[in-house]
């Protein structure tokens, strides 16, 4: 039975290890059923001004909530704050307040002061119309990919909202996402995302880890007390 009790140990353990992970999923709407759901977001014109305002590498913009990130590019240089309807003329919802990368690459934000998430997604066009595909990598504090996720969209003129959403839910421990896409009809560096929305990770509570391994020794001292 001792033996019998080990194996029950560690197959808990493994399984606890692996448990925020297992709800891992991509999303592909902003609200509703199975979707993001954010209770945080990045207002790219409370960060960096108005419609034309240049954004240069490695600036850092704060959410709602307070929290802060660095906003880079790939190949350096300095991305653009547009408006849909003002200065960009594509498929988001009239008005949608973008952040465009003025054909610098893959767009990343790193969050600062330890913040993590668990969720993380935006609406995403490429610059030319046509098709293209989307991709999204979340990694951890480590600098390890927690999850990634390829998504097809359409660039177009319509001005209709209909602008892919892609992101990525029940991924606890997110310190860093980038966006790119990996295929388009041209210069596919050149990309705008309206709102970055966020879900916060869960803050576990202090006592937890010592509540479980208590009830592991007990589960433990038990089998034991059997055996003999």
């Amino acid at each position: 039975m001792y033996n019998r009790s080990l194996s029950l140990l560690a197959l808990t353990a493994l399984v606890i290890s692996i448990a925020p992970f297992a709800l891992a999923s991509a999303v592909t709407c902003r609200t509703g059923n199975a979707c993001l759901n954010g209770t945080d977001y990045f207002d790219w014109t409370a960060n960096f001004g108005p419609p034309g305002t240049f954004v240069v590498n490695n600036s850092v913009a704060t959410t709602m909530a307070g929290h802060q990130a660095t906003i880079s590019y790939a190949m350096g240089g300095e991305g653009q704050r547009l408006d849909e309807g003002n200065g960009w003329n594509g498929n988001f919802s009239p008005g949608d307040e973008l952040l465009w990368t003025n054909d610098n690459g893959a767009l990343t934000i790193s969050f600062l002061n330890g913040f993590t998430v668990s969720g993380i997604g935006t609406q995403i066009q490429a610059d030319v119309q046509g098709d293209f595909t989307a991709f999204i990598q979340a990694y951890n504090e480590q600098n390890q990919l927690i999850e990634s996720f390829y998504e097809n969209g359409n660039s177009n003129r319509n001005h209709d909202g209909s602008a892919i959403f892609i992101g990525l839910a029940n991924n606890p421990g997110i310190a860093k996402v980038t966006l790119s896409l990996t295929s388009c009809v041209d210069a596919c560096g050149s990309f705008a995302i309206n709102q970055v929305d966020l879900v916060p990770a869960a803050v576990p509570e202090p006592s937890s880890l010592p509540l479980l391994a208590s009830g592991f020794a007990g589960g433990l001292a038990l089998s034991r007390r059997r055996l003999r």
